[in-house]
């Protein structure tokens, strides 16, 4: 009875530490494409590899190995490809100005984009799910914080390719004529979605699509209040379109930094006077 009642205090207390170790991680990310192993050794199995950039939690092994968790699983990845924190972008590459004047090229590709964490409208997998490491984490941020208050987000579309912008504005041409695509759609390099820090969001009670009447839901106003506060603005405000050359769209998001979002929403300007000013 003595040694059934000492292993279970053992089991007990392994129990206790794998559990505190799972809790006691770090948020950090990828330094490049990342093999997960299921021991310390590079000679066992890879179970996963993560690219670049993609978010983890993760504790110190170690001095060399590192615990990498997914779920309620354990891996096992040299320390060397983790780095705690976010990874960060340049203010230029955040603070981009793209508009009807101001394009991108063909290739043009953040090397930030990891997938979004949280509910999203296309399917994981679906370019529309990916966005800059470091946006896509004040998005996570935002969303958690909305649905403390009750209000449930989805992100729509975030990152576009410009062959997706090509296909996209070709449809509402032929659908709707170029009058109203050049007010909604923008041309193929001219889309903010392809720097990786805009997203358009939704909730189930626009039964997941996108329009102006948004702003008059509880997602939406509370959205539109508190956007900036994770440094967000909305890229086509209502009243502006003079400014944007775009109709009135309360589900547009523009990743730019708290500061500068801040001082967008408090002199009431959109990016282009923001960027005239700065």
């Amino acid at each position: 009875m003595k040694v059934i009642a000492a292993f279970f205090i053992v089991c007990l207390f392994f129990s206790a530490y794998v559990t505190e170790a799972a809790t006691n991680t770090i948020a950090g990310y990828t330094l490049q494409s990342t093999k997960l192993y299921g021991r310390a050794m590079q000679t066992s199995p890879v179970l996963k590899t993560l690219p670049k950039n993609t978010p983890v939690q993760y504790s110190v092994y170690n001095r060399s190995w590192s615990n990498v968790y997914i779920g309620n699983t354990r891996y096992f990845t040299p320390s060397t490809n983790l780095k705690a924190g976010i990874p960060k972008l340049s203010s230029t590459e955040r603070l981009r100005l793209v508009n009807k004047q101001h394009g991108l090229s063909k290739t043009y590709r953040s090397s930030q984009l990891v997938p979004l964490t949280i509910p999203t409208v296309y399917a994981k997998g679906s370019e529309r799910t990916l966005m800059a490491a470091e946006a896509a984490h004040a998005l996570a941020r935002l969303y958690y914080d909305g649905q403390k208050q009750g209000h449930t987000l989805y992100a729509l579309s975030a990152y576009r390719s410009y062959r997706t912008q090509q296909s996209l504005y070709t449809y509402w041409v032929n659908a709707r004529g170029t009058a109203y695509a050049s007010m909604y759609v923008a041309r193929a390099g001219h889309s903010e979605h392809q720097t990786g820090l805009a997203v358009d969001m939704t909730s189930q009670r626009m039964q997941l699509g996108l329009a102006a009447s948004f702003d008059q839901t509880p997602e939406g106003r509370w959205m539109l209040a508190n956007a900036h506060r994770y440094g967000f603005i909305i890229r086509y405000p209502k009243g502006k379109e003079a400014v944007t050359g775009y109709n009135y769209e309360p589900w547009h998001l523009r990743y730019v930094g708290v500061k500068e979002a801040t001082t967008m929403k408090q002199n009431n300007w959109t990016f282009e006077e923001w960027w005239a000013k700065r």
